[in-house]
């Protein structure tokens, strides 16, 4: 099953070399036993031996990562990142058609179909966001929160209310308006769409960020060993993560851009997304998701966080802000892993708790009273 997400290429050139390996290996044991009793040659021989071990310690560490390591990292730059997506999304991927007659549509994650089409008494709850909502680093999709929140709601309204999850890893608002507004038009049913806020989203806002992943991309190495491997690619981005200003200070924008016009810009958006949404007779709601590498008692974005849940609240747009409901568990770690600040599994279920009690309260359940929460 892993070899099959492995290059043509890699396994052509691993192969020859544990070929080449083991007929060096056979060839230092025939001369160790002819050259006995010859000094010189011995610690010749001897030196060969430890470089042999050396470079068969250094290709096991290859073949560990290569093969076994499996992990994500925040801007899926890595091989062995793209190798996680590989395994874990391409066959979880599906095709929503949004237009029939141009066929146009999008792909999404999830492990069931999108339906196209409800029964009137049926209600299509739908989140849109990034890599977040996507669950990026997280392998299975019953464990992100929107299908946690899927299996409450639909179980306990006996069908009656449906959760989908459109979400895709690095896209931003300006793909969610346009979507969500293609959706609209062309018939899809959507009765309450939950925007999931990451505050990056606003980096797109800024024209400094117009050709962030393109320059981003020039730090690619080019060198073989670093570009067609696992372990020295893994190794080269984690050294280029801490040397690279656009890498190592990817937060630091945030704070100043919600003080500014990328806030004023992103804030117009939003509101354009709930003046659609109630066009459509649709209902309009957001959840705003901290970045958990930071969190903590001097969470540094906490400001940003009230900008938005007061901009929402002055909109009459319904707001759930995950930062309050995250921070205390942040000791028990919310992330991926040390080099993905995606939410791990944790995290995704106390969201989905949140969302549950705080945000879609309002959703009867079996005919019971809503739950506790506003």
């Amino acid at each position: 099953m892993w070899l099959m997400y492995l290059d043509d290429r890699y396994l052509a050139g691993m192969s020859l070399w544990l070929v080449a390996g083991g007929v060096t290996f056979w060839l230092l044991l025939r001369l160790r036993s002819m050259w006995r009793g010859m000094p010189r040659r011995m610690t010749c021989l001897n030196a060969g031996l430890s470089l042999w071990m050396t470079l068969a310690a250094i290709t096991s560490v290859e073949l560990y990562f290569a093969l076994i390591y499996d992990a994500s990292d925040s801007f899926n730059m890595t091989n062995v990142s793209k190798k996680w997506f590989a395994l874990h999304v391409e066959p979880q991927k599906k095709f929503l058609t949004i237009d029939p007659k141009t066929h146009q549509g999008v792909w999404y994650r999830d492990d069931r179909e999108i339906p196209e089409s409800l029964r009137p008494d049926q209600k299509h709850v739908v989140f849109f966001g990034d890599s977040f909502t996507f669950a990026q680093g997280v392998n299975e999709v019953k464990d992100r929160f929107s299908n946690r929140v899927r299996d409450v709601l639909e179980r306990e309204t006996n069908g009656k209310v449906i959760v989908s999850n459109v979400a895709d890893a690095g896209i931003d608002l300006h793909w969610i308006k346009n979507l969500s507004a293609k959706m609209f038009e062309n018939g899809h049913k959507i009765d309450t769409m939950i925007y999931v806020l990451c505050l990056n989203d606003i980096e797109t806002y800024h024209r400094r960020h117009e050709t962030y992943y393109q320059d981003l991309s020039r730090h690619n190495p080019q060198f073989f060993l670093f570009h067609d491997t696992y372990f020295f690619n893994w190794v080269y981005f984690r050294l280029r993560q801490f040397t690279v200003p656009a890498v190592n200070g990817y937060y630091s924008f945030v704070q100043d851009y919600y003080s500014g016009d990328p806030w004023r810009l992103m804030s117009q958006d939003i509101e354009d997304v709930h003046l659609e949404c109630q066009k459509h007779k649709a209902d309009f709601r957001v959840v705003i998701f901290p970045f958990l590498h930071n969190l903590g008692p001097s969470y540094p974005f906490r400001n940003a966080h009230q900008e938005i849940a007061k901009f929402c609240e002055s909109k009459g747009i319904r707001v759930l802000d995950l930062e309050p409901v995250l921070s205390p568990s942040a000791d028990k770690g919310l992330t991926v892993n040390r080099f993905d600040a995606h939410p791990n599994e944790l995290a995704h279920k106390l969201a989905a708790d949140a969302m549950l009690k705080k945000l879609l309260a309002d959703f009867a359940t079996n005919g019971n009273p809503p739950r506790d929460g506003t």
